[in-house]
């Protein structure tokens, strides 16, 4: 019933729902609890309510997925490949955007970038930039399912806290916040083969970062603790 209304659409009070189904009140409320966990239900107590059908946000789509490939032990490297295959899609597929407002939101972002300063800033900074600027690229493909596994990708990355590439690394965020420009650029120039060519460039240098961070925390972990009168 909730998918076949609107959002916020009404869709009866308990008594009403009670006789269109033709099911107990219990089972009428485990029912309901189960479509409300599914973020598919919203139900209103009090004057004013009732049963109302609701819409998972795009938030509650991508958390979960993400979250179990956390528990399945997925690696930061496996995930960046897999959006390596996606990306340069999507950038092609932004260049191609005619929605007035999803330009100007990137138009906005560009001239941002222009008082960014990342030798002045944390870390946190940039990491939020780059989130912030694949979200408005994703929904400018006007693809869900790029929205949705793009999305995917970047709450990963803000669950996995083992690697962190732009902490102690000035010059790599210079560099990120030049392929920022560069993309931002050709993306509102309509160049759908430039965005691609610098999307995929910038997956590779994303890949060299992540695979040489690796091998640094495999090298430490492999390295023998020295013995001192302290730790007996």
């Amino acid at each position: 019933m909730s998918i076949a209304a609107g959002d916020g659409d009404y869709l009866g009070a308990e008594a009403d729902l009670l006789k269109i189904l033709g099911v107990s009140r219990p089972t009428l409320r485990q029912a309901a609890k189960v479509v409300e966990n599914d973020r598919l239900l919203s139900v209103r107590r009090g004057a004013g309510g009732g049963f109302y059908a609701a819409r998972p946000s795009a938030r509650d789509a991508i958390q979960a997925p993400a979250l179990w490939l956390k528990l399945q032990s997925a690696t930061l490297e496996q995930i960046h490949d897999a959006s390596r295959l996606i990306y340069p899609q999507a950038a092609t597929l932004a260049a191609s955007c005619e929605d007035p407002a999803l330009i100007a939101e990137l138009q906005a972002f560009r001239a941002d970038l222009e008082t960014r300063r990342p030798g002045e800033e944390p870390a946190s900074e940039t990491v939020a930039s780059e989130v912030r600027l694949n979200d408005l690229i994703a929904r400018m493909t006007g693809d869900p399912v790029l929205l949705l596994f793009m999305g995917i990708s970047y709450s990963f990355g803000q669950l996995d806290r083992r690697i962190n590439l732009y902490r102690k690394e000035i010059a790599r965020r210079l560099l990120w916040l030049e392929i920022q420009r560069r993309l931002c650029d050709a993306i509102l120039a309509g160049d759908a083969v430039l965005a691609r060519k610098i999307s995929i460039k910038r997956g590779e240098t994303v890949s060299e970062w992540i695979h040489a961070a690796t091998e640094a925390a495999k090298s430490e972990q492999r390295r023998p603790v020295r013995r001192t009168a302290a730790t007996g």
